[in-house]
């Protein structure tokens, strides 16, 4: 199996992440185990190639909206890994989200040292603050991707997230300028926001595409993040995440009490194709992936339908042949 770092900037190769939420710190070790397990063993059983586990970080963030479901202190995800890790026997590779506001340049050093000779852990996405109305005592995102690239050389491979929402008025301020700049300082992929509607997305990758075409670079891989809901519950807590869920996508979805689930698959189904069709009627050249998510645990048995059919959607997408996991060839004859 050829490294991670190398399928993510080949932008001919699929690259599939499955988003897990790790334990919360009062798990026992046995309920670790088999919850590590669980996971092994759905991913195992999906007809798509998962290509890396995704594992964010989960701080107690504060809104304005109160939580619709409560927080729970999560297990170190550097240690839920290292338990994946043991399950998986080194088949799927792991990436670990790390905040980079929250503590100075020193302790960063000290996360990652340990993150590099303790866990074993090289693949990283850098995340920043909730709102950049706060001062943190940490450094910005692009500043740790220069720091980390400085003193780790390419020790580490680090991408990014990017909300497709988060447009400006000015220029350098908006999210395609971010993400050319944070491509320059070093991160090599972004991971998108859930998406529940495509006009964002479309805006972002078209804009994005264009200034790395005027500036003469390559584009990074952007994995589109999709996620199931199976209740109003659910759709309040995206929403409260900072998602876009258009009015109208909430009333497909609510219009039975039943169902929610399977209208939210289908709804995402249409989504990335909608997004697929658009990059390739507009000459888009900007690399995608897709990254799944169950974002909360009573969605996991969903996720795995989310995983195998929106995959099959970007396998088609990207030439392979789902049952086989192999690039189409296509020969004509003569």
């Amino acid at each position: 199996m050829s490294r991670l770092r190398d399928k993510i900037v080949d932008e001919k190769k699929p690259v599939v992440f499955y988003e897990v939420i790790p334990p919360t710190r009062e798990t026992d070790p046995d309920t670790a185990k088999a919850y590590a397990e669980c996971t092994v063993e759905m991913i195992d059983s999906t007809s798509i190639s998962i290509d890396a586990i995704n594992l964010p970080e989960i701080r107690a963030e504060r809104r304005s909206a109160e939580r619709t479901h409560a927080y729970e202190p999560k297990t170190d995800q550097r240690q839920f890994a290292c338990e994946l890790r043991s399950q998986f026997s080194n088949k799927v590779d792991l990436v670990v989200n790390h905040c980079t506001v929250y503590e100075d340049w020193e302790e960063q050093q000290q996360w990652l040292k340990e993150t590099e000779q303790a866990y074993k852990i090289d693949h990283l996405v850098l995340v920043g603050g909730e709102t950049s109305k706060v001062k943190y005592p940490g450094p910005s995102v692009t500043e740790m991707a220069q720091s980390v690239n400085y003193a780790y050389g390419d020790t580490f491979f680090c991408g990014g997230v990017t909300i497709p929402t988060r447009r400006h008025s000015d220029p350098l301020k908006d999210e395609p300028h971010r993400l050319f700049k944070k491509g320059q300082h070093g991160l090599e992929f972004f991971t998108s926001q859930v998406l529940y509607e495509t006009e964002s997305i479309q805006g972002l990758l078209k804009s994005y595409d264009q200034l790395c075409h005027e500036n003469n670079e390559k584009p990074k891989r952007i994995f589109l993040s999709f996620a199931p809901v199976s209740s109003k519950k659910d759709i309040t807590f995206l929403r409260w995440l900072g998602v876009e869920v258009p009015k109208d996508v909430e009333k497909q979805l609510m219009k039975a009490n039943i169902g929610v689930g399977w209208r939210s698959l289908q709804e995402s189904k249409k989504l990335l194709e909608n997004i697929l069709n658009f990059l390739s009627d507009e000459n888009i050249q900007v690399p995608l992936a897709l990254n799944v998510e169950h974002i909360t645990r009573h969605n996991f048995e969903l996720s795995k339908e989310f995983i195998e059919q929106l995959g099959s959607i970007y396998y088609d997408y990207m030439g392979i042949d789902a049952s086989t996991k192999q690039v189409q060839v296509v020969t004509e004859s003569v």
